[in-house]
């Protein structure tokens, strides 16, 4: 706790000569850019600044892309005349004018107004992105309203799963595999608060409605310093503030779903932004297809954000997001019973400061509550499938701050600090009782403290090369953990329309998710790093090749990967778990891991039909000297191929389509090939029966692959703007199973048959809505 103590000094002293750096006679204009009608701050605006004169053929003087809040800053200007020009797309041009500047700082904020446009980028935001960041991808929120979903509504998560290096286990798994690493290994942040599970079962949503959220941004590895505690991905979401303009929503109605959004002016500096939303597909099921095999299936969520404007230099906002997800057996399969469950709760405080030299400082408080819960139970006589049981909740209490300052127009500094109290509460056993969630003394409540110290530089060397590079130093209390983890990226522009870029970082995580191979139903278990559980490491290495054509409305992007992991955990054979009587740590192997892969991304970026084609070549592997006879095995989710094709059709100002087909080798699973039987010793006790696997993940289920379609119609109903949809999921019906279990059956005369059972989750599923604003 003293080395703790004294990271923390270091970055208050650091903090502090930026302050009063901040006094020195340099001339900055700094401020946000904003929507003029709605008051939402513009990520990713192209501003320009011209000096003395705007004449025909003048070049400008600074140039600068607003950041992640909207901001912006010209820093260390000579005193003289100054023009601005800001450009977004979707947004009229607008022109500011200074004259004479003198003040040590100007702030001045940028209105943008909306207007129409037949262009449209849908994956890439803004006029002139940054090309140079590798892996990273910006995803419009527009595109989702245009492609098909299980539910009729935006669906992220399936969006993310269609792009090369992204893939979900099966339609039931609920995380995203991103090159090679497990959904744990991914980290979720929304509005500055860390999200453990941010999907709903299946990945048939996100637990955000797509019109709560403002900005979504996927980088797949190889991240910059300012992101750590997770080895595989960032997924950064921002949500909307809400509009100033007047209180207005949008109600949904669907066959399986609905949903209502809220939002407005609060007074004239504060907005609010509500978002609810509900599937009730097992009341559909009970009401119209009681026999079904499919799983009953509900959740809801809510999103809710309050933004207020204390002044020009200090921004308030507190944000909520609550989810819960229940997932049980039908009735008309008696031989197994399963119920799934996870509740999710996170709260977030953000202070948005500038401070005289337009240094700017965001300061998160957060807290975050996360539950899940399995049970699995075998109802067959003589069972060889083994029962579970496993509850995790975490507890979170989190306060970062993150500093940055314009050094040059070429030169950007980043620093920061985080630190989180982690609370669990562990429940585990392959024999359940329910008394064993009431006693106070079962279970397993470890805590721990965690802490980083990140320094990271955005450079242009030159005009072609630019340099992100830094380093973020971690503390884990459990066990002192204390290390520093190297991160370095490079991109240099062949040409105007051709990067190549390059990048380098090394991560840890110490935050666990134990699944069990032998079981393909969801089985998590969130573990902590302890004195005994080390945390996990990886290191990446990416290389890419980016080329722009047809005025950079194509785009073709090809990136290499290779990652090592060590220090990964898996349940070991036979394992025995009882919370009561023994640890968890005592039924967990330690090993290693690689992935590596090649990915091929072509975009058509802009115009009536939009979309790309995706394709991932990769191998994930896995060796652990107490599984599989130490021999190498590949995981659950190694993907040997993966294809997608996204297509977005805007027909004209009324209809549009969306069309998504996705093909992805079958998700490998350990198939027993025999059983054998033990008879107890005491007399009266009867037998058991056992299974013997010959090796892990010996088995693959049938390639994934299926068809979805929407088509959506807009008009005018009572005055106000309605929009109706029908969505075809599995368009030719294909029956993916996502689960394998064995199980003896009796008949008449009393033998006794082992049978291979396969679950499917969603067959040919259409479903109809309409939504409305008002």
């Amino acid at each position: 706790m003293a080395l703790l103590w004294k990271i923390l000094a270091i970055l208050l002293l650091f903090c502090l000569n930026l302050q009063i750096a901040g006094q020195s006679k340099e001339y900055n204009i700094s401020g946000f850019v904003k929507d003029a009608v709605t008051g939402e701050v513009l990520m990713g605006a192209n501003i320009l600044l011209y000096k003395d004169s705007l004449s025909t053929g003048s070049r400008h003087y600074m140039g600068t892309v607003s950041n992640n809040y909207g901001f912006y800053v010209f820093p260390k200007l000579p005193r003289g005349n100054y023009y601005i020009i800001a450009r977004f797309i979707g947004f009229k041009t607008t022109v500011k004018e200074l004259q004479d500047l003198r003040m040590n700082n100007i702030h001045l904020n940028i209105d943008l107004s909306p207007e129409e446009i037949k262009k449209e980028e849908i994956v890439i935001t803004g006029k002139k992105p940054d090309k140079t960041l590798i892996s990273n991808i910006d995803v419009s929120p527009d595109l989702l309203s245009r492609l098909p979903s299980l539910s009729g509504e935006s669906d992220l998560f399936k969006l993310l799963q269609m792009l090369p290096g992204v893939k979900a286990e099966s339609e039931l798994s609920s995380g995203l595999y991103v090159r090679g690493g497990s959904p744990d290994q991914n980290l979720t942040i929304v509005d500055g608060v860390t999200e453990y599970n941010p999907a709903h079962i299946g990945n048939i949503a996100s637990t955000f409605n797509s019109d709560a959220i403002q900005e979504i941004r996927l980088i797949k590895g190889a991240f910059p310093a300012e992101y750590g505690g997770r080895l595989s991905s960032i997924l950064d979401i921002k949500l909307r503030s809400g509009t100033k303009e007047m209180n207005k929503g949008s109600l949904g109605i669907g066959l399986i779903n609905s949903f209502l959004n809220l939002e407005g002016p609060i007074g004239n500096n504060a907005t609010y932004m509500i978002s609810g939303r509900g599937m009730y597909y097992d009341a559909y099921q009970k009401e119209f297809n009681k026999n079904s095999v499919i799983p009953r299936y509900n959740f809801y969520d809510l999103n809710s954000k309050i933004n207020y404007v204390i002044s020009e230099d200090n921004i308030f906002s507190i944000s909520l997001l609550k989810s819960k997800d229940n997932l049980s057996s039908p009735p008309s399969v008696p031989d197994i019973n399963y119920n799934t469950q996870w509740d999710n709760l996170s709260m977030g405080i953000n202070w948005l400061h500038i401070n005289s030299r337009s240094l700017l400082l965001s300061t998160d408080l957060s807290f975050i509550d996360y539950s899940f819960r399995t049970l699995i139970f075998n109802n067959s006589a003589q069972s060889i499938t083994d029962n579970y049981f496993a509850s995790s909740r975490l507890r979170d209490y989190s306060l970062k701050q993150n500093v940055e300052l314009h050094v040059h127009e070429s030169h950007i500094l980043k620093t920061g600090f985080e630190m989180t109290v982690h609370q669990y509460n562990l429940l585990y056993s392959t024999a359940y009782n329910p008394l064993i969630e009431v006693d106070p003394y079962a279970g397993n409540n470890p805590y721990s403290i965690e802490a980083a110290l990140y320094f990271q530089t955005e450079s242009h060397l030159t005009e072609q090369l630019k340099l992100n590079a830094g380093a973020r130093l971690y503390y884990f209390g459990e066990k002192k953990y204390f290390n520093a983890e190297p991160r370095i990226e490079l991109a240099y522009s062949l040409t105007e329309n051709t990067l190549i870029k390059a990048a380098y970082a090394l991560t840890h995580q110490f935050l666990h998710l134990i699944t069990r191979n032998d079981i393909s139903l969801p089985s998590d278990l969130w573990y902590p790093s302890t004195k005994n559980i080390f945390p996990s490491s990886s290191g990446q290495y990416v290389f890419g090749f980016d080329h722009y054509f047809d005025e950079q409305d194509y785009l073709l992007s090809v990136e290499t990967y290779y990652r090592n992991m060590d220090n990964l955990y898996e349940f070991k054979n036979s394992v025995q778990l009882n919370s009561a009587n023994n640890s968890v740590e005592d039924e967990l192997v330690n090993g290693k891991g690689e992935a590596y892969g090649l990915e091929f991304f072509f975009n058509k970026k802009a115009g009536n039909i939009s979309g790309w084609v995706g394709y991932t070549l990769s191998w994930t592997r896995r060796q652990f000297d107490d599984l599989n006879d130490g021999k190498i095995f590949y995981p659950k989710y190694d993907r040997r191929h993966d294809i997608s094709l996204v297509i977005a059709w805007m027909i004209n100002n009324r209809w549009s389509a969306g069309m998504t087909w996705t093909y992805a080798s079958g998700e490998r699973y350990s198939f027993a090939n025999g059983q054998y039987q033990f008879n107890e010793i005491s007399p009266g006790s009867g037998s058991n029966i056992y299974v013997d696997y010959p090796e892990l993940n010996n088995a693959q289920l049938p390639a994934f692959h299926k068809l979805d379609l929407n088509l959506t119609y807009k008009f005018p109903l009572f005055n106000l703007p309605f929009e109706a949809y029908i969505n075809i999921y599995n368009l030719y019906n294909r029956q993916n199973p996502f689960a394998q279990y064995v199980s003896t059956e009796t008949d008449n005369n009393g033998n006794k048959t082992v049978k291979l059972k396969q679950l499917v989750l969603f067959p040919f599923i259409p479903t109809f809505g309409f939504n409305f604003k008002f």
